[in-house]
């Protein structure tokens, strides 16, 4: 690792904290000295190498247990060894791999063996709410709970339908939530698989088609009736998690559906795009997107961004309220997230080079 990059590595870790003495005027002016000599001291005494004064506990430790990043740490490299083993025999054997139990319940623990659909969580609520305003049945639920082999151990899976009484039938079939000739997806928690039967139900009342399987970019729109709506960014969405209305069943309340928020276009990328790039290298993450309806006869909505790592992010950021649309507060919270991102990555920047000066 050359100097260069360690240094940047070591001030990423002290910015956030010499960001906060710079927001605190309660600490007096020598906290902020003190606080800056001890950054600028780690940042330019050069530090006695681990190897070197661990060197006697790594040899020994390489002994029994091979190369580890670190002295007393996991030896990765054993296990990385073991997983290009298993690999090259079934490639050479053209079958699974010969595990046993102990090894197969230390892989389950670090993987999952069983792969699950994603599905959000508020499926079964939105269901239930859409068929209280619309004056259909109530849905009902029926589980069930086995175990399945894999690798010739048990691990218990739930699949559950979703029986609408106002049109008799239940969800998933095929078509809708398994592929034909496939069986209904298993889950590893009953309410996943809930909100996965919930969620082919509610779109089948709402006459969307069903989206593509592995698509993970569930349509939400002003379609969904007055109460919140969800929008949700997802990590790997390219286009920073536009979310896509779809046209009502026929007798439906009648409520204008939304165009797309913004689309990916050659002059650049959009506003959520800008969003998602800047909060992952910022280290915030990815926002999720929060609208509600504030007055339902005026037809204003409020909203606000929801980040993962929040510490240093104030209350109120991205708040909006009394907007006339729910896609025009989409727009607005997304464009005030942006502003305060931009003068986030400014700010930085300029105590970067105001440290480096002192350090120079």
């Amino acid at each position: 690792m050359n100097h260069s990059y360690k240094l940047q590595s070591q001030l990423s870790t002290f910015l956030p904290l010499l960001h906060i003495i710079n927001r605190a005027p309660h600490f007096p002016p020598s906290s902020h000295l003190i606080v800056r000599h001890f950054i600028t001291l780690r940042l330019t005494t050069p530090s006695t190498p681990k190897h070197y004064i661990n060197q006697k506990h790594t040899q020994s430790t390489m002994t029994f247990h091979g190369s580890s990043t670190v002295s007393g740490g996991i030896p990765w490299d054993e296990l990385i060894k073991f997983a290009e083993e298993k690999k090259a025999e079934e490639a050479k054997t053209g079958h699974p791999a010969q595990l046993n139990k102990q090894q197969i319940a230390a892989i389950s623990q670090l993987i999952e063996l069983v792969h699950e659909i994603e599905v959000e969580d508020f499926w079964v609520s939105d269901l239930n709410q859409y068929c209280q305003q619309n004056k259909i049945p109530t849905p009902q639920f029926t589980q069930e709970t086995f175990n399945q082999q894999v690798y010739g151990m048990p691990f218990p899976r739930s699949r559950v339908f979703c029986n609408l009484p106002s049109e008799n039938t239940k969800f998933p079939q095929e078509g809708r939530g398994c592929e034909t000739g496939q069986q209904v997806p298993t889950f590893k928690k009953v309410q996943k698989a809930k909100n996965f039967a919930a969620m082919h139900a509610l779109k089948y009342l709402r006459n969307e088609e069903p989206a593509p399987r592995g698509s993970k970019r569930a349509p939400s729109g002003s379609q969904e009736s007055p109460a919140h709506a969800r929008i949700k960014t997802e990590e790997d969405s390219s286009d920073g998690g536009v979310s896509m209305a779809t046209p009502l069943r026929s007798g439906d309340h009648s409520v204008p559906t939304s165009t797309p928020l913004a689309s990916a276009t050659t002059q650049g990328p959009t506003v959520r795009e800008r969003v998602a790039g800047l909060g992952e290298r910022m280290g915030f993450g990815i926002p999720e997107y929060y609208i509600e309806l504030d007055n339902e006869k005026e037809d204003t909505w409020k909203g606000r961004p929801i980040f993962r790592h929040d510490g240093r992010i104030p209350e109120n950021m991205g708040v909006v309220e009394g907007v006339v649309g729910r896609q025009q507060a989409e727009i607005l919270v997304a464009e005030k997230v942006l502003e305060w991102l931009e003068k986030e990555e400014k700010n930085r920047g300029d105590q970067y080079s105001s440290l480096m000066n002192s350090t120079s």
